[in-house]
């Protein structure tokens, strides 16, 4: 399937993405899943490093520029304060987010969600995160780097301006 073809079908919720042609239903996030998400939505907002930005949940992207059309939809990302968010001519945003995060559901493969968060960071996105809450683990992956952290430990971001926060923060 085309992008333009996808882009013509209705959106439908949960919502389906795009990946490499084919229309992919995304899982049902369930009450740790959504957990996990809204507590870095209220981090982000809050932290001194990423105030001012804008976190969103479910944001939709398109690389019409990738061989096969792409439509993504990680579960939140986020903008640096000041960034021009043009969209283009379909409503999406014109450029990657500056922060991607997928957060893995029980039953779903992590092999999966990586290459998600890989393809995001191959169109510009700066940095990624995978938190895995029945393992009670944040992976990120920024500027090369690929790190692992748990329970009290801290992730430190410094292409978000030093934003940081603790797995157990999102997960308890």
């Amino acid at each position: 399937m085309t992008l333009e073809e996808f882009l013509e079908l209705p959106e439908t919720e949960p919502y389906t993405e795009l990946i490499n042609g084919e229309r992919c239903q995304k899982p049902v996030g369930k009450k740790k899943h959504s957990r996990a998400a809204t507590r870095l939505i209220i981090l982000l907002a809050q932290h001194p490093a990423t105030r001012g930005g804008e976190p969103r949940a479910e944001q939709g992207f398109r690389f019409p520029r990738t061989s096969r059309g792409n439509l993504r939809v990680p579960d939140l990302c986020w903008y640096a304060p000041g960034v021009d968010d043009e969209t283009d001519d379909s409503g999406y945003p014109a450029r990657a987010p500056d922060l991607a995060v997928e957060v893995l559901s029980k039953g779903q493969g992590r092999a999966v969600l990586e290459e998600r968060l890989a393809f995001l960071r191959s169109q510009g996105t700066r940095c990624t995160l995978l938190v895995d809450p029945e393992a009670g683990t944040v992976t990120a992956y920024e500027e090369g780097r690929e790190w692992t952290v748990s329970g009290t430990g801290e992730v430190v971001l410094p292409s978000l301006g030093g934003f940081s926060f603790r797995p157990a923060d999102l997960l308890e």
